[in-house]
């Protein structure tokens, strides 16, 4: 059961999307503050027109025969592990059956998330597609959006395996916002499901919406694995806050002469774990009271960034 004020928050996200669209620069930093503000704060921070006008002209979202499930902050069922994000999505929607998305949220259950650059090479390609496969052979859940890199071969791999996924989309979970990669979103919502916290029919699939999904699959995942990260990727601003969460962060190595050379060099120096079988991450997984590094090499660092003073305290997560 969704509450009204957690669907009102949901409602308060989808107005706004036009109004941080059209936001730039957009700052990753500034974005996840501004998720965390409360709902009018949230509409003058990213400068809606009339915010008192959009929050008494809302609609409630509803559920749909393609988005029959529906998580709200409140619900026993939401994911704990979202629950330490200081801007918790409101509303989780989901692709598949309660009972199906209790299963692949449950604690017992171990996930994985696989982030990357987009210009992944042959070797990177073929360690994601054997490295999720044998995971999900040994009851592995991955986790991952459905973008270009090494996302959307996590998830064949996995399903290749016979296992699950979780899709996290940066639009409405029934939709694939990549025409091409439409027939690999189906066979997740067959096997796994799909999730977002952007109501049924959102479709605006902007910067901010991948960006803002980032900070689900970071919290989610008990093991964040990183394939190759060239330049200030969504895998560096996935790792940064998982491990601002507590996640184990593991790497697989590379040639230090390789775009993301460096970036992997620092991990491992701040305490990644290096991977490069499922048996590495399994053992990862399973090491009981190791967490991730504190990312403080140069290579993620962002330069502090504040967040509109509103005069309206942030609450956890969902706002009145």
């Amino acid at each position: 059961m969704v509450c009204s004020l957690c669907l009102r928050r949901s409602a308060v996200l989808a107005a706004a999307a036009p109004a941080l669209a059209r936001r730039s620069p957009l700052h990753e930093q500034w974005l996840l503050g501004v998720l965390g503000l409360p709902n009018e704060g949230l509409l003058r921070a990213v400068r809606a027109k009339d915010p008192h006008w959009i929050l008494r002209r809302l609609r409630l979202p509803e559920l749909t025969d393609s988005v029959p499930t529906a998580l709200c902050c409140h619900d026993a069922g939401y994911p704990r592990t979202l629950l330490q994000l200081p801007n918790a999505p409101a509303v989780l929607y989901a692709t598949c059956s309660a009972e199906r998305l209790r299963g692949l949220l449950s604690p017992a259950s171990p996930r994985v998330a696989i982030v990357g650059s987009r210009g992944l090479t042959p070797y990177a390609k073929e360690i994601t597609f054997t490295l999720t496969r044998d995971l999900a052979r040994a009851g592995v859940t991955v986790v991952s959006s459905v973008n270009e890199g090494p996302d959307g071969i996590a998830h064949e791999g996995a399903l290749d395996g016979g296992g699950r996924s979780i899709a996290v989309m940066a639009c409405s979970p029934e939709i694939s916002h990549l025409a091409w990669q439409a027939p690999l979103h189906q066979r997740i919502l067959a096997h796994g499901t799909a999730i977002s916290e952007f109501p049924p029919g959102f479709y605006e699939p902007q910067r901010w919406c991948f960006l803002a999904s980032r900070r689900i699959i970071a919290a989610l995942a008990d093991v964040i694995v990183i394939v190759e990260a060239g330049g200030f990727t969504n895998a560096a601003l996935t790792t940064k806050i998982a491990t601002e969460l507590g996640r184990d962060i593991a790497v697989v190595p590379t040639r230090f002469t390789d775009p993301s050379g460096n970036r992997i060099l620092w991990l491992l120096k701040d305490g990644a774990h290096p991977v490069a079988t499922a048996e590495d991450v399994l053992e990862v997984i399973h090491r009981a009271g190791l967490r991730g590094p504190a990312l403080h090499g140069p290579a993620f660092h962002d330069p502090p960034i504040s967040v509109p003073t509103i005069g309206e305290p942030a609450l956890q997560g969902v706002a009145a």
